[in-house]
């Protein structure tokens, strides 16, 4: 199934500019004015896409927008020839010269060879030994010098086989003298091949599978001679092999370009294809006639001015940032009724309904409506809307922010605006912004644990939804909540029953102090069961954690941290901090409820009841977001209850009121929010406040 809006599936629909997550700073609507920072990121956005499709869509399919590449096929060839004829210069431009001029006129031809000066290293007073920095800390310092190419392909070619340290250096500096490296690179390579040739041979003889000799393989015989023929044109004696590159490529693309200016512009009716493709990809439906007659004539200046490739973009470009992708029109049509007001088009209707409930733009079903003339009543539109809330064959993402820390647990299969409406209705999203004290919550990464928080409120409200009964009276007294819990029932209870199993498999053992080696006695076991980073297979592996005996005491310790206290269940992995995706993000999350990790009964089937817990306004994620960084904030809250609950009205600040709560160690928040608030010219508005907060 399709995920809408996610840049790990591009099924995004490219007619929704809602999608776009706040943090853009751009969201198109026609009751806000557009300011110069949205017209900025208005421009960049189709921009961005317009070369996107061009540049990657387009090349990976050929059936996507097949005018493009009819278009552009004379100068896709010519850029292919060209990127062919680089890229074998740039490898093999000195065997290609050698094969041209013989190796003693080529030699001849290159510039007189000078070497580095090297910083000579300081000698040691008796007693010292000489330091230097670690080998990982070299080889990334001879990558970023673009060094390491060189090198290793120097080593693994058996020209070079016989060669000891000395003249290996040295052909390596010629190899980079020649081709026209910067001295300072230079230097600075030569300086790690002196200081680390022992340490680099060690290297390949560790990762000799990394590395694969390329291999000379002329082009195509017309090929080969246009390269033959643009060095002997261009070289001058005295040129550096880079030189020769860059002076033969000048001329090829001078002389393709001339070859397209002779094979003139698109045709008309390929251009008006162009037209007619793109309308349908952006806007959705095929250009009427005035407006296929007016692009037509745009897309010919382009290509005029900007050569087919930009005309191409620019088009694009000025189809994103037409009226009719940008807003939604809601005009309405037909004739008035007695208060004045229009229907919407079956099409404009089609598009408002599904940009009302979804991320995506009108589906199969809603376009054949409007097309046949049933999305003209009320009625049509009823049975249209509740189709589309009984859906559940496409995914939609919840928050582009929270994308990367905790997919999939951040997508839903329910018209996405239902829950949209109710995370902006409570706010509980602003929590990721809040700062907390990781000390506080008990460890690090307290960011994966409030991201998990607002993802498990998101299920709790998507399954309150789902049963659609008393919905809002729900919303505020559940006492049911999701805690490290990915919606799955199912899959839960199977990952804390495998976590069961292994500690009911060594608790009678003393696993505290078992040796690796140890561990091949269990090792049918440990196959079965896929502890996190403990492979039998690879007693000798590690990671940043540790290396796996390691792991697997830290595994057992936090396993029989939940399970030896009488505890039925356990949370469904293993909980400490690590890496990789054997493991579910986010266990912190429980410190927000306050359960404690190391005797925590934990339940599989959620949501379940947790007590001193009641709906939304008791909900960790909403008392985070309706608080300060570092303390809560009743008044906060308590405006919030008065004007959305109880639709009251609380006056602004007065401008001659400094509306902060004092600090003083020696006093408790509530103290000192009494001494703030509730004299006589403050309590008027804060009682109306701060009991509810």
């Amino acid at each position: 199934m399709p995920v809408y809006g996610s840049h790990r599936f591009r099924s995004l629909s490219l007619t929704n500019p809602f999608l776009l997550p706040t943090r853009s700073g751009v969201r198109y609507y026609a009751d806000t004015d557009l300011s110069g920072g949205h017209l900025s990121s208005m421009l960049t956005n189709a921009q961005k896409a317009s070369e996107y499709i061009t540049d990657y869509l387009v090349k990976r399919n050929p059936k996507y927008l097949p005018a493009v590449r009819e278009i552009m096929a004379l100068e896709d060839e010519q850029n292919a020839k060209l990127a062919a004829r680089r890229e074998l210069m740039k490898h093999f431009i000195a065997k290609i010269c050698d094969e041209f001029y013989g190796e003693e006129e080529n030699l001849a031809l290159l510039p007189q060879f000078a070497a580095v000066k090297l910083k000579e290293v300081k000698s040691l007073e008796e007693g010292e030994t000489y330091k230097k920095a670690p080998t990982h800390v070299a080889m990334n310092m001879l990558k970023n010098l673009k060094g390491e190419n060189t090198v290793f392909q120097t080593l693994i070619d058996p020209e070079y086989q016989d060669f000891d340290d000395q003249a290996f250096r040295e052909h390596c500096e010629q190899s980079w003298f020649y081709f026209g490296d910067h001295e300072r690179d230079i230097q600075g390579r030569m300086t790690i091949l002196r200081d680390y040739m022992p340490e680099i041979r060690d290297q390949l003889e560790k990762n000799r599978r990394k590395y694969k000799l390329l291999e000379f393989k002329p082009l195509a015989p017309e090929e080969m001679a246009a390269i033959e023929a643009g060095i002997r044109q261009h070289r001058k004696p005295g040129d550096r092999y880079a030189q020769i590159i860059e002076k033969c490529i000048a001329k090829w693309e001078k002389d393709f370009a001339k070859q397209r200016l002779v094979a003139g512009p698109p045709s008309d009716e390929l251009i008006a294809k162009l037209v007619d493709q793109l309308s349908l990809l952006i806007l959705e439906r095929s250009p009427n006639v005035d407006e296929a007659d007016e692009y037509l004539s745009v897309a010919k200046g382009y290509i005029t001015k900007l050569g087919n490739l930009k005309a191409i973009q620019k088009l694009i470009q000025t189809l994103m940032l037409s009226s009719e992708f940008v807003y939604r029109q809601e005009f309405g049509s037909g004739a008035a009724d007695h208060y004045g007001r229009r229907m919407l088009s079956p099409r404009d209707a089609a598009y408002a309904i599904a940009y009302a409930l979804t991320d995506q733009s009108p589906d199969a079903e809603l376009v054949l409506a409007a097309e046949n003339s049933k999305l003209n009543t009320r009625e049509d539109y009823l049975r249209e809307v509740k189709r589309i809330l009984a859906k559940r064959d496409v995914f939609y993402l919840i928050d582009p922010i929270l994308e990367d820390k905790s997919y999939p647990d951040n997508t839903t299969d329910t018209a996405i605006r239902k829950l949209r409406f109710v995370r902006e209705f409570f706010g509980y999203p602003k929590a990721i912004t809040i700062f907390k004290d990781e000390k506080r919550f008990g460890g690090d990464r307290i960011g994966n644990a409030t991201a998990r928080l607002l993802n498990e409120t998101d299920r709790l409200v998507e399954h309150i939804l789902e049963h659609d009964v008393n919905v809002f009276e729900e919303l505020l007294t559940t006492e049911e909540y999701y805690v490290y819990h990915d919606g799955d029932n199912e899959r839960m209870q199977a990952a804390s029953d495998r976590i069961k199993s292994i500690y009911a498999h060594f608790r009678d053992l003393d696993w505290q102090n078992f040796k690796k080696e140890d561990l091949l006695d269990h090792r049918e076991f440990l196959k079965e069961v896929k502890m996190r980073s403990v492979d039998p297979d690879k007693l000798d592996a590690r990671n940043r954690q540790g290396n796996t005996i390691q792991l697997f005491k830290k595994s057992m310790t936090t396993i029989t941290a939940r399970l030896n206290k009488g505890q039925q269940e356990a949370a469904p992995y293993d909980l400490y901090r690590g890496y990789g995706n054997d493991f579910m993000r986010g266990y912190n999350v429980a410190k927000f409820f306050n359960f404690s990790l190391d005797n925590w009964d934990y339940e599989t089937l959620q949501p379940a009841k947790v007590v001193h817990r009641k709906g939304l306004l008791t909900h960790p994620a909403w008392l985070m977001a309706h608080a300060q960084n570092t303390e809560t904030d009743p008044v906060i809250r308590g405006k919030w209850v008065r004007e959305k609950l109880l639709a009251g009205t609380i006056p602004d600040v007065p401008i001659t009121v400094d509306a902060k709560i004092p600090e003083d160690h020696h006093r408790t928040l509530r103290e000192r929010l009494a001494s703030a608030t509730e004299s006589d010219y403050c309590w008027k508005c804060h009682q109306q406040m701060n009991p509810l907060g």
